[in-house]
């Protein structure tokens, strides 16, 4: 009873004063807890539950409140990711992190100049199937702008994203949808709604942000009703609609409506065998087939975390075959996102959208085939081929991700391009192996240069550009999500962001300078400099072409007068 007593007493101080700069211990709707200084610049509460464990009954359910707790409980170290296959390359366990990790992590000023704080929640990419929120820290971007940063974990993999009816038939009050990693995305923007005051966040002032699959998630909230009401504004890097058909979620890879090669059926089938259930995939059709939806989900949900990952570990393409987002069930109705686009179905906020010019390298400099190494140093085998693969690939992930989705949008928009490619000195011919890769903006948009994805880029020759960059970066960002327009950033120290204004206007973030440039990218001229390009093979230009059309769904006869097909 003393206990409670000194703990209300605590907390009703801490409200006041000088105190509440300092502020540490707050009250949540589920009880309280006390956070910890970050950096010596900002506080921080860590692992903090938004949601109840998945886990049990759970998984494959929409999420649900967490347990209350009355004793003052200490948030001071990260949460688990949640469940994933170990990255490429890595031996040892089945997987890494648990199924239950629904946390999130909250970062604010230590001194804030006012209440009422502008909030941006995180939403990280990783393929919906890798990462997780204590991947990225939030203190110096909370600190340096007077923000409230939130970052969350979300279901990933086939514990995210399952959409085989047996799962998504289950689900009761009509919620009949496979898309729990969304779920958890509108649980953590409510709870956001519901708690951030007390961290000196405003609610009606929510900016969601993510990066890659992050920022397709980004997109679908947009698209989703669900979450309308949730956040006011809205920053997609390197992201876009990749949504997917349903029947590219479920069918088999040969049905007349091909799914992809880990659609929920092909899984199952993998799963049947694993399991000893079926001899082989022919065996494993027959017996899904026989099976009713109620024996197929309690088979399902009786299975360990690790065999349920296996499927996906090491497992090629799983960034194009794993299906994500996909329209036509209870969270996106029937229509790919231009259809819903062009009927006006979604959340009209303003937005800044942009992509890295070198987007494919990320993926280029890891691959034995194009880049060598010997004695500690790194050479493109054959530089004219390095650029061919990189330049149609990254042109069309901007042209997808900004230059076709900018005219579609009713609302403020603001697009970028990210250009910085200073190489580090020990590693000169980093400069042209990676350029301005996919991921390399994030580090500046936290201004925390730790990300462990891109450290070997980063040393004392090319501090003070990227730290000048990342101030910008931070400060047009952060503007953003004070105003809904990033201007000449927040102290209108920087070059005008101009809208696109259906002009093509971009901002350049380059390593020498911020500028303006016109001009959008033509998709049909990309597709066309594809198949004439001497430099690539006849299996190329189908690979390359296939993967840039596959969402929404396969354009078979699209394929089919190319001369290609959808299979790999």
């Amino acid at each position: 009873m003393r206990s409670s007593v000194l703990l209300a007493l605590a907390l009703a101080c801490a409200t006041t004063g000088a105190a509440a700069a300092e502020r540490l211990a707050v009250q949540i709707d589920s009880g309280p807890i006390e956070g910890i200084i970050q950096g010596g610049r900002a506080r921080a509460w860590l692992g903090v539950p938004y949601a109840a464990p998945p886990v049990g009954p759970l998984r494959w359910r929409a999420p649900v409140a967490p347990a209350k707790w009355t004793v003052l409980r200490r948030t001071s170290a990260l949460g688990p990711a949640c469940a994933q296959p170990p990255k490429s390359g890595t031996a040892g366990a089945a997987f890494i992190g648990a199924e239950d990790c629904l946390t999130l992590n909250v970062y604010a000023p230590r001194q804030p100049h006012h209440d009422h704080l502008p909030v941006m929640l995180w939403i990280h990419g990783g393929e919906g199937v890798y990462y997780s929120s204590a991947d990225f820290d939030g203190t110096r971007l909370a600190a340096a702008h007077d923000l409230v940063i939130v970052t969350i974990n979300y279901r990933l993999g086939p514990f995210g994203w399952f959409h085989h009816p047996a799962i998504t038939t289950a689900q009761g009050s009509g919620l009949a949808t496979g898309q729990f990693g969304l779920l958890d995305m509108i649980a953590s923007l409510q709870w956001v709604g519901r708690n951030i005051a007390a961290f000196g966040g405003d609610p009606g002032n929510v900016t969601i942000f993510g990066e890659s699959a992050g920022a397709q998630f980004v997109c679908a909230l947009i698209l989703t009703r669900a979450a309308s009401g949730l956040f006011g504004k809205a920053i997609a890097q390197s992201g876009g609609f990749w949504n997917m058909s349903r029947a590219m979620a479920i069918n088999y890879r040969d049905a007349p409506e091909p799914g992809t090669p880990a659609s929920a059926r092909e899984i199952v089938s993998e799963l049947l065998v694993a399991d000893g259930k079926a001899r082989d995939r022919a065996a494993a059709r027959r017996i899904e087939a026989s099976w009713s939806h109620d024996k197929l989900r309690e088979w399902l949900r009786g299975l360990t975390t690790a065999a349920l990952i296996a499927p996906y570990r090491g497992r090629p393409h799983l960034d194009y075959d794993m299906p994500l987002v996909v329209y036509g069930d209870a969270l996106l109705p029937a229509g790919d996102h231009r259809a819903q686009l062009a009927r006006g179905e979604y959340t009209a906020v303003p937005m800044i959208i942009g992509g890295n010019r070198d987007e494919q390298k990320y993926f280029l400099a890891s691959d034995p085939a194009f880049v060598r190494e010997a004695g500690g140093r790194y050479s493109i085998i054959d530089p004219a081929r390095y650029e061919a693969f990189n330049r149609f690939n990254s042109d069309w992930w901007n042209y997808m991700a900004v230059d076709d989705l900018a005219p579609r949008l009713s609302m403020p928009v603001y697009v970028y391009r990210f250009d910085w490619d200073v190489a580090p000195k020990a590693h000169p011919e980093f400069g042209a192996i990676y350029g301005a890769a996919h991921g390399i903006e994030i580090p500046f948009v936290f201004g925390d240069f730790r990300y462990h994805e891109y450290e070997q880029l980063f040393d004392a020759g090319n501090r003070a550009s990227r730290e000048r960059l990342s101030a910008a970066v931070m400060s047009y960002w952060a503007a953003f999500a004070y105003r809904g327009d990033p201007g000449r950033g927040m102290k209108g120290d920087l070059p005008q962001w101009q809208p696109w204004l259906g002009a093509g206007a971009k901002l350049i973030f380059g390593a020498r300078d911020i500028h303006m440039s016109p001009g959008a990218i033509d998709g049909g001229r990309l597709i066309a400099e594809l198949f004439a390009n001497p430099l690539l093979t006849p299996a190329e230009k189908c690979a390359m072409y296939r993967d840039a059309v596959m969402y929404p769904s396969y354009p078979l006869a699209a394929l089919a007068g190319r001369g290609c097909s959808k299979d790999r």
